[in-house]
Parts: structure tokens; C-alpha cells; sequence
């Protein structure tokens, strides 16, 4: 464990922009090191979901928990969201607030661990993280608590575009990231259209809201994405 923060601590004090400019393969790093990062990606989605899982489903019991997850699994994303909310669980409030202390403290230290390896290796194909690629783009979406969430989208953004340029980072990752802090943590129009968001009373996943389509084309076509088609996407009013 101590070798393991001994090392982020050295990987943070690094600059933020990425050592060279080219895709990151298997055959670039070694089986010890592969293995490892395998192994810290595993530790991080852990560590992300620990508490929030309990806080999300407004349930400690882990029986429930699991036949949410499955209805999830097992219909999608809608379907899943549907009957979560068809349960009318609830927390109490100090139990709630205390699973949010414990789950900011992990929060943090995945951020450091996370920083660490993009500031290394740049944005990381599936090839190397396998099935745990997904953390290097959702847990971005957990800022640590008190943090100026706009300067820490700006400057993740411009890592991210970075990383685009240079062909590490696919542009719809990065899109989705962008656009999930605007619909889910600023409470904003997204920019470029990417996720569809749940509506509680219809109980649907609903297009995109997003504030200006000549924009978002626009911004979409900056990274590579085609353009959004009429009734891919809804109007902020």
C-alpha cells in the first residue's frame, strides 16, 4: 500500500501535460506493468462505487441493491431506472451524509490515483484496462468535494482535446464526459448532445437537451463527431 501512494504522490508532481505524443499499445509497456495498472483500475471502480452505490439506491441492503442491478442488466437503462424508483426507498438523512463523507474521502484519492495515470501514459485504450477502460472517463464525473467544478472541467477538457489530437482518446469519450458535467453536475444544456437523460414522471430516457444546434454541430465537428439529425436532440427553453 505504501509503494502504491509513493508512487501516485510521484506521478502528480509531474506536469499535466502528457510525455509523448503517440497511442500507448500493449507490446509499449511491460506484463508487471499492465498487470498493475489493471489492478489499480480495479481498485478505483471499487472505490467509486463503495458508498455510492448504497447513497444511488437509497438502500444498505445489499439484496435489494442486487435485483436493481439486475433489472439493469437485464433490460436496460430505462427499465432499470423505472423500477429503482417504483420502490420508493429512502435514506435517513445523517446516514445519508456520512456515506457521502466516506465516499468524498475515496473520491479524492481516486482522483489522485486517476491524474497519476493519465499524467504517465496519456488516455488508455480498452486493449490494456479491459473491462474497467470506462473509469478513466466516469470517474471524472466525481470531482473531489469543494473543487471549482468549471476550472476542473476546463482543465480536464484540455487534456482530453489534447489526447483527441494526438489519437489516444476516441472524441465520443470525451463528449460524453463534457457533456455529463454539463446535464448532471453544472445542470446545464449539454454541448454536444451525447446522453440521453431520464425523465421521472414519464419514466423514458429522453433526446438530449441541448441550448443551440448550429453550436453543438459545430463543437461536434471540431472533434470528429457527425452532426446531430432532427429528433436526436431537444431545445433548453
Amino acid at each position: 500500500m505504501e509503494r502504491i501512494y509513493l508512487i501516485v504522490i510521484l506521478l502528480v508532481i509531474q506536469s499535466f501535460s502528457v510525455i509523448g505524443q503517440t497511442l500507448i499499445k500493449e507490446t509499449d509497456l511491460s506484463n508487471d506493468e499492465i498487470a498493475y495498472l489493471q489492478e489499480l483500475s480495479e481498485k478505483i471502480a471499487c472505490n467509486d462505487q463503495k458508498y455510492r452505490n448504497y447513497i444511488a439506491n437509497k438502500t444498505l441492503d445489499d439484496q435489494i441493491i442486487a435485483k436493481i442491478d439486475s433489472v439493469f442488466d437485464k433490460h436496460g437503462m430505462q427499465e432499470g431506472l423505472s423500477y429503482r424508483s417504483s420502490l420508493n426507498l429512502s435514506l435517513d438523512k445523517q446516514v445519508s451524509d456520512s456515506l457521502w463523507q466516506l465516499q468524498h474521502q475515496l473520491d479524492f484519492e481516486n482522483h489522485l490515483l486517476l491524474r497519476g495515470m493519465l499524467n504517465t501514459y496519456g488516455y488508455l485504450p480498452k486493449s490494456i484496462l479491459k473491462e474497467k477502460h470506462y473509469i478513466q472517463v466516469l470517474l471524472l464525473l466525481h470531482p473531489p468535494k469543494d473543487w471549482d467544478v468549471r476550472l476542473y472541467q476546463k482543465t480536464y477538457s484540455k487534456l482530453f482535446l489534447h489526447e483527441i489530437k494526438v489519437g489516444r482518446m476516441p472524441a465520443k469519450d470525451f463528449a460524453n464526459f463534457y457533456d455529463n458535467m454539463q446535464a448532471k453536475i453544472l445542470r446545464e444544456p449539454q454541448l454536444y448532445g451525447t446522453n440521453q437523460q431520464f425523465d421521472p414522471k414519464s419514466k423514458m430516457l429522453l433526446p438530449p437537451m441541448i441550448e443551440n444546434i448550429k453550436e453543438t454541430n459545430k463543437a461536434r465537428k471540431e472533434i470528429g463527431l457527425p452532426p446531430l439529425k432532427q429528433g436526436e436532440y431537444r431545445i433548453f427553453k
